[in-house]
């Protein structure tokens, strides 16, 4: 797979424009590029690659930002909490997140080598998942979320001569303030940033045009004059971050433009597709039945109102009410039902009682039951498909006016869902918490949120966000059955895949469009 045929020179722009050339990146040499850990990822990949890896490194990258996420949704990003989840989760499948660069510092070859085949996997693996994620607005926002926290992190753990040497390579052009300006501004200074005199003569400042420090300008901690503001090296994340965000947000506009090209090949365009439905990287709750006890379809009423989660919740109703459900409601569903420990026999048994309330059994077989056999892997391509994960309900087919599928909190008007959640007893104020969450899109905190008010637990004691529909079931059973309390944990578990990255770009291979 080649991103660019053409062997261009890189070359990344300062703030005035000008070009900065960097080293030839060609085939003979394609990892003469990677001088810094830290990247603006301001040019694409140049040299071949094979599909295989490319799998390899899209899938190592979503594993990477999945946990980002999981990390900054628990804590606060300047937290010690944060650094360790962060550390412990990222050190494993992506180390070089972890690593600060060494400038000026002879490495024998070996070890030289590793940090920038590590540093070519960081930036094709960026570019991938770029590919990946550009295909909407909503894609695109997570996925520059969770890019902009790890560059944040990232920058956070260089040392001042690393950073200094980064900004050099990257050609980001910055006036800085000598002493005689100091001192003639002394005063401004430490009143802007907020830091002593002496801690202003100690410091490096830069000056930028306040267009690019509106977010200090916005919080009151900068100094302005004559258009310009006076950044101490402590905020200097503030404007390298805003012109990450600047980049990638171009990017991801012009990428998106063609994406329609992309999806004309027909070995990358499928698997692009469903590695962004595949936000989703934990539990896949194949077998979830096996750790289970059986549910049979007299279980399903009671099981429904204490330990199903809303979207759930909904569709069991639905078919109650109309004995009939459309396809995506029953993928949704069935697969559902199957992962809490339903048996093929038992899914028969539970469809066909409902559905032969309005259609005769020989119209319940010839239409139905093969779609039933078929999702259990015993008709077609005999493959044992999986429950829907959040992100493939959130970001799959939206529900039409006859259908009940899909996420509650995503698809429902937020009028109407507090209204449905006030027929539950929930409390006012609880209810304007879940749906402040919805309105945000932050539609897995507001699923923990329910669960956790339905379970009657504090806010914040799950521990973890609900991000599958089973892994909602699977926790209230716990609580329930009380092997577990509904006390706060004290701890947290990033999760992420354990499985090999080539395991995974098999099993993705089976996953339903």
């Amino acid at each position: 797979m080649q991103f660019d045929s053409r062997k261009e020179r890189r070359r990344i722009f300062n703030n005035k424009g000008s070009d900065v050339c960097r080293k030839t990146c060609d085939e003979d040499d394609p990892l003469a590029y990677y001088d810094h850990n830290l990247q603006f990822y301001g040019q694409p990949p140049t040299e071949t690659i094979a599909l295989m890896e490319f799998e390899d490194l899209a899938l190592e990258r979503l594993k990477v930002l999945k946990a980002v996420e999981s990390a900054r949704e628990r804590f606060k990003t300047t937290s010690d909490e944060f650094s360790e989840a962060m550390i412990r989760e990222l050190s494993p499948i992506f180390s070089i997140a972890c690593t600060a660069t060494v400038p000026n510092v002879k490495l024998d070859a070996a070890k030289e080598y590793e940090i920038r085949m590590n540093r070519r996997r960081d930036h094709i693996g960026h570019f991938i998942l770029r590919l990946a994620f550009c295909r909407s607005p909503e894609l695109s926002k997570w996925f520059m979320a969770q890019e902009m926290e790890l560059f944040r992190y990232r920058f956070a753990i260089e040392s001042k001569s690393s950073i200094d040497r980064f900004l050099q390579l990257s050609g980001f052009h910055m006036d800085t303030l000598d002493m005689d300006e100091k001192n003639a501004l002394l005063p401004q200074l430490s009143a802007g940033s907020g830091l002593s005199t002496d801690q202003v003569l100690s410091s490096d400042f830069w000056k930028v045009p306040f267009t690019d420090a509106l977010e200090l300008v916005r919080k009151r901690r900068v100094f302005l004059k004559n258009g310009q503001a006076f950044v101490p090296r402590s905020d200097l994340i503030v404007i390298i971050a805003g012109k990450f965000r600047k980049n990638m947000s171009f990017a991801m506009a012009k990428a998106s433009k063609y994406f329609a090209y992309i999806e004309e090949e027909d070995r990358l365009g499928p698997f692009l597709r469903r590695l962004s439905n595949k936000a989703y990287v934990g539990k896949d709750y194949t077998n979830a039945g096996e750790n289970n006890a059986r549910v049979t379809p007299e279980m399903v009423e009671g099981l429904a109102s204490t330990s199903f989660p809303l979207c759930m919740r909904r569709l069991h109703a639905h078919l109650r009410k109309e004995h009939h459900m459309r396809h995506f409601g029953r993928m949704q569903y069935g697969l559902f039902l199957k992962g809490i420990g339903m048996t093929l026999e038992d899914a028969l048994k539970f469809w066909k009682l409902e559905f032969t309330k309005k259609i005769d059994s020989d119209q319940f077989e010839k239409q139905y039951a093969y779609n039933i056999r078929h999702n259990y892997g015993k008709e077609g391509k005999r493959t044992d498909y999986t429950p829907y994960h959040c992100a493939k309900i959130i970001l799959g087919n939206p529900p039409g006016s006859q259908d009940a599928h899909g996420c509650p909190f995503k698809h429902t008007d937020p009028d109407l869902l507090a209204q449905q959640l006030e027929s539950m007893t929930i409390s006012k104020d609880q209810i304007n918490k879940i749906v402040g969450f919805a309105r945000v899109s932050q539609y897995d905190r507001a699923c923990t949120r329910f669960f956790e008010i339905t379970h009657k637990m504090p806010e914040e004691a799950l521990g973890q966000l609900i991000t599958h529909p089973n892994q909602y079931y699977e926790e209230s059973r716990k609580i329930i059955t009380g092997k577990r309390s509904i006390e706060a944990v004290k701890t947290v578990n990033v999760t992420v895949y354990d499985k090999p990255a080539v395991a995974l770009s098999q099993e993705m291979d089976d996953i339903q469009d």
